[in-house]
C-alpha cells in the first residue's frame, strides 16, 4: 500500500527558464530521455524522476513538462494529477507568456500548493532577484499560489537548492494523502514495450488501487485487460494506490493498441462520454468572449479532445466570468463528476479557460436549461442518484450502469443506495436494478386506472386476465406495456398487492372492491346457465344451447361465461364444455373409489361408471392426470402413486 507522505510534484513555466535542468540537479535524472530533446536543448514531452526529502518514507515523483506553447496539450497532461507545484520562473528573463499559461492550468486542475523556483540566479544580480521576485508575488496575486514561497537557486552552482528542498519536504508535509479507497483510475501519459516484459503503460493513479493480476477495463474502447506486473520508483510492487507515479505491465496487448490519453479503470466503473455538463470558467487573460457553439480543445486527464460549446445561461461568456455549459464532444471522454479541465482556443492555440465536470453523463441539453445544471452542482451525492433514477423513469437503472454514471466503487454507491432506499426514495428490483419510488408509483397508478377501465369495460367478470391488462396499457401508451419496463411492473403490483388494494389469483387480477354487477337479464341467464350445467353432469350443454335456454344471443352468452368461469363457477373442461365444480368433484370422487376397488379403469369403464359419451370423458380424465390423481398406462388408468402426485 501507499505511503501516507507521497506525493507528486510537477514543474510549470515558459520554456528554457530552466526547468529540466532544475531537476536533473535536484534528483541526478535528466528527465529529457528522447534523442530530439537533446537535439533541439529543450523539452518536448513529459519527463520523470524521483527525489528523496527530509521527512518522507519514500522519495517524491517530479514530472517535468515542456514550457513551449506547442507543447501545451503535453504540458496539461503532465500537470493532471499533480498534488503541488515547483513553478519555475527564469531570474533573467521573469514573467513570460508560458509563464502566465502555466500558471493558469494549475489554477484549473485545481493546483494550490506550490513553491517558486527563480532559476539561474548565478546570472543576475541581487537587485534582478528582487525585482524577478516582485514581480512573479504580483502575478501569483490572487490565485491559489498566492503566497508560494520564493526560492532564488542556480541549478549550475546550487545555491538554493537547500533551500529549495526544504520547502518541497515542507509542502509534502502538508499535502493530504489521497484514499486509496474507490474506482480505480489512471490516465495513461506513456506506453512503450520492453523487451522480455511486455507492453507497459505510465501514468498517475488519481483515485482507488490496483493489484497484480487483477482486471482493468482500457477506455474508451472498453477492452479488459490483465496486470501482469506493476512498479512504483522503478522497483516491483504488488499494488499501486491514489497518489502514485505508477509503471503497468499489461498482458496480451500490443504497443500500438494503446495510446495516451487511454484510461485504466475498475471494470463496470466508468464509461466514454461524448456529452459531458460542466462549470466553464473563461479566463480574465481570453482574448474575446466565449460564444454560443465555438469549437474549443478540451484537456482532460491526459486526454485532449475537440468540442463545440452549448452555453446554458447566456448566449456569450465573458472574461473572467463562469457558467454553466455542455461540451458536445468529437470524440470520447472518460470523465467522473467534479474531474477538473483546461480548455484551449481552436486558433490561436491558447489556454482561454478551464472548469469543472457536473455531470459526465446527461442528455442534451438546449440553451436556456441552465437552472437544472447549476442545481445539480449543489447536490449531494444521494440527490443525484435519485436524480439518475427519477431520469430513467420506469426502466430504472441496473447497478453497474449507475457505477458508470457516478464513478463510485461498489461499497460508495450501495451505502448511497441503502440510504435512499431507508427513506422510501428508491426501490431495489431483481437482478441488481434500481428503480425511483416516484416511477414505482406511477406505475401503481397506471395499473389501477387500467384495471378500473377494463371492470367498467367488462362489469360481469370478477378478474382479468394480467395479459389484458397490460395489452390494454399497450393499447394505450401505458409504460407497463414496454417490456424494459417489466421490473417496475412487477414492483408496483406487488405493493398494490400488499396495500390490499389489488387481488391477484394466478395470471388474474382485480381491484379489491371490484365485484361482477350482475343486474337484470343477465343475472337471470347466469342462474340458468348454471343450472343447466349441474343438472347435465358432465355431458355439458353446447353454447348454443345454453343461449337458448338463457334467452340471450350468443356474444351475450359468452360474455356470461367468460364471467362465471372467471368466478369459479363453472370449470372449462375443453373448448366449449363448461362443468359445474359440484359435476366435477363428484366425478372424481367417483373414479377415485372406482380405482382403490378395481385398480383400474378404461374408457369404456368410466362411461359405464358416469354415465357420458367418449367426447367428455376424455378432457375428464386428461385432467385428472394433470391434477395427479391418475396416470395414464397404454388403454387404462391408474392412481398416481402418492409420491409421484403433483410432481
Amino acid at each position: 500500500m501507499p505511503c501516507e507522505r507521497y506525493i507528486i510534484f510537477g514543474t510549470a513555466g515558459h520554456v528554457d527558464h530552466g526547468k529540466s535542468a532544475l531537476v536533473l540537479a535536484l534528483t541526478g535524472t535528466d528527465p529529457d530521455r528522447l534523442a530530439e530533446e537533446k537535439a533541439r536543448e529543450m523539452t518536448i514531452d513529459l519527463g520523470f524522476a524521483f527525489l528523496s526529502l527530509p521527512g518522507l518514507d519514500e522519495p517524491a515523483a517530479i514530472v517535468d513538462v515542456p514550457g513551449h506553447e506547442m507543447f501545451v496539450r503535453n504540458m496539461v497532461a503532465g500537470a493532471t494529477g499533480i498534488d503541488a507545484a515547483i513553478f519555475v520562473v527564469a531570474a533573467d528573463e521573469g514573467v513570460m507568456p508560458q509563464t502566465v499559461e502555466h500558471l493558469d492550468v494549475l489554477r484549473y486542475l485545481g493546483v494550490s500548493a506550490g513553491v517558486v523556483a527563480l532559476t539561474k540566479r548565478d546570472r543576475v544580480s541581487p537587485e534582478r532577484i528582487r525585482e524577478a521576485s516582485a514581480q512573479v508575488t504580483e502575478l501569483l496575486c490572487g490565485t491559489p499560489l498566492q503566497g508560494a514561497r520564493i526560492v532564488p537557486v542556480s541549478s549550475v552552482t546550487g545555491e538554493g537548492l537547500p533551500e529549495l528542498r526544504a520547502e518541497l519536504a515542507r509542502i509534502a508535509a502538508e499535502v493530504h494523502a489521497r484514499s486509496a479507497e474507490g474506482v480505480f483510475r489512471l490516465p495513461i501519459d506513456r506506453v512503450f514495450t520492453l523487451k522480455g516484459v511486455g507492453t507497459v503503460v505510465t501514468g498517475t493513479v488519481i483515485a482507488g488501487s490496483l493489484g497484480v493480476g487483477e482486471t482493468v477495463t482500457c477506455l474508451p474502447a472498453g477492452r479488459l485487460l490483465r496486470v501482469r506486473d506493476l512498479q512504483v520508483h522503478n522497483q516491483p510492487v504488488e499494488r499501486i494506490a491514489a497518489g502514485q507515479r505508477a509503471a503497468v505491465n499489461l498482458a496480451d496487448v500490443g504497443k500500438e493498441e494503446l495510446r495516451r490519453g487511454d484510461v485504466l479503470a475498475t471494470p463496470n466503473s466508468l464509461a466514454p462520454s461524448l456529452v459531458v455538463d460542466v462549470r466553464i470558467h473563461l479566463s480574465s487573460r481570453a482574448p474575446r468572449p466565449l460564444e454560443q457553439r465555438t469549437r474549443l480543445r478540451v484537456h482532460h486527464g491526459t486526454r485532449e479532445v475537440m468540442a463545440r460549446v452549448v452555453l446554458l445561461e447566456a448566449d456569450t461568456l465573458a472574461p473572467g466570468q463562469s457558467a454553466v455549459a455542455q461540451l458536445r464532444l468529437e470524440s470520447p471522454l472518460v470523465a467522473a463528476a467534479g474531474d477538473a479541465f483546461v480548455v484551449r482556443s481552436y486558433s490561436p492555440m491558447l489556454v482561454i479557460g478551464g472548469g469543472g465536470i457536473v455531470d459526465p453523463h446527461p442528455p442534451k441539453r438546449r440553451p436556456g436549461a441552465g437552472a437544472e445544471v447549476a442545481e445539480r452542482e449543489e447536490l449531494p451525492l444521494s440527490e443525484i442518484i435519485v436524480e439518475a433514477l427519477d431520469r430513467a423513469g420506469a426502466q430504472g437503472i441496473g447497478f453497474d450502469q449507475l457505477r458508470v454514471l457516478h464513478g463510485l466503487s461498489e461499497t460508495a454507491l450501495r451505502s448511497a443506495l441503502q440510504e435512499i432506499a431507508s427513506q422510501g426514495r428508491a426501490v431495489a428490483g431483481r437482478h441488481n436494478s434500481w428503480l425511483s419510488a416516484g416511477a414505482v408509483r406511477d406505475m401503481e397508478s397506471n395499473i389501477v386506472a387500467q384495471l378500473a377501465a377494463l371492470h367498467a369495460g367488462h362489469p360481469l367478470r370478477t378478474s382479468i386476465p394480467l395479459n389484458a391488462v397490460t395489452a390494454a396499457a399497450a393499447a394505450a401508451g401505458a409504460p407497463a406495456a414496454a417490456s424494459e419496463q417489466r421490473e417496475c411492473y412487477r414492483l408496483a403490483l406487488e405493493s398494490l398487492v400488499e396495500r390490499g388494494s389489488v387481488s391477484v389469483a394466478g395470471e388474474r387480477l382485480r381491484l379489491a372492491d371490484h365485484q361482477p354487477q350482475w343486474s337484470g337479464r343477465y343475472a337471470a341467464a347466469r342462474e340458468k346457465i348454471l343450472a343447466a350445467c349441474r343438472d347435465a353432469g358432465l355431458a355439458a350443454p353446447a353454447p348454443q344451447e345454453l343461449a337458448a335456454a338463457a334467452g340471450l344471443n350468443q356474444a351475450q352468452t359468452r360474455r356470461v361465461l367468460e364471467a362465471v368461469v372467471d368466478a369459479g363457477e363453472l370449470h372449462p373442461l375443453a373448448q366449449d364444455i363448461y362443468v359445474a365444480p359440484e359435476v366435477m368433484a363428484r366425478c372424481r370422487e367417483a373414479v377415485c373409489q372406482y380405482l382403490l376397488q378395481h385398480k383400474q379403469i378404461t374408457i369404456g369403464q368410466a362411461r359405464e361408471l358416469l354415465g357420458a359419451s367418449r367426447k367428455y370423458l376424455l378432457p375428464f380424465l386428461e385432467q385428472l392426470d394433470r391434477e395427479g390423481l391418475t396416470l395414464r398406462q397404454g388403454d387404462y388408468r391408474v392412481l398416481r402413486p402418492p409420491r409421484e402426485k403433483n410432481a
